[in-house]
């Protein structure tokens, strides 16, 4: 049994070699480049059509199954190292890793920013408020919610606040 697996190696051609080689790099970078999977399901397609050729042309059950069982070690050290990395090493100071998200951590502000410099600004309903409604800002149309009072359409309306991305204005009497 050895024997044959000393010429699983032995025996290999660079054509079984290479795709194997390759998997393997694939799933290494897999660890550290966050792309969703790419690289990984690559390097995994890789080594199973490794392994595949190599049973067809070498015909013996124990080398494939010494095959099979290496690169399942091999896979499963790297996904420990990947979660090791994840916890302590180079992975865990990546924003995904850090905030949980891979969104940026000022998405939901932008929004916010925007809408704030309304606070302030005069603009007309084009809409009745019961208690919601919309009205135009220098020729832009948004949604408003008053506090409580019902407002006509064309009424001359003030930003008082903005509440993430609710706008809360009231009535100006003129």
């Amino acid at each position: 049994m050895w024997q044959e697996i000393v010429d699983a190696f032995a025996s290999m051609q660079w054509y079984i070699i290479l795709p194997l080689c390759l998997g393997v790099v694939l799933l290494i970078a897999e660890c550290f480049f966050l792309d969703f999977g790419i690289l990984g399901i690559s390097g995994l397609v890789l080594i199973a059509g490794g392994i595949i050729a190599n049973a067809i042309l070498v015909g013996s059950i124990a080398q494939t199954i010494f095959l099979v069982v290496l690169f399942v070690v091999i896979i499963l050290i790297l996904f420990l190292l990947f979660v090791r990395s994840a916890k302590y090493g180079i992975l865990s100071k990546t924003p995904f890793i850090e905030k949980e998200t891979a969104v940026p951590v000022d998405f939901a502000d932008k929004d916010k920013n925007i809408l704030a410099k309304l606070i302030g600004q005069r603009g007309v309903a084009i809409t009745d408020f019961t208690p919601s409604g919309k009205f135009i800002i220098d020729d832009k149309t948004y949604d408003g919610i008053t506090r409580g009072e019902a407002l006509e359409k064309n009424d001359i309306i003030k930003v008082i606040d903005v509440d993430g991305n609710r706008i809360i204005i009231e009535k100006v009497e003129v």
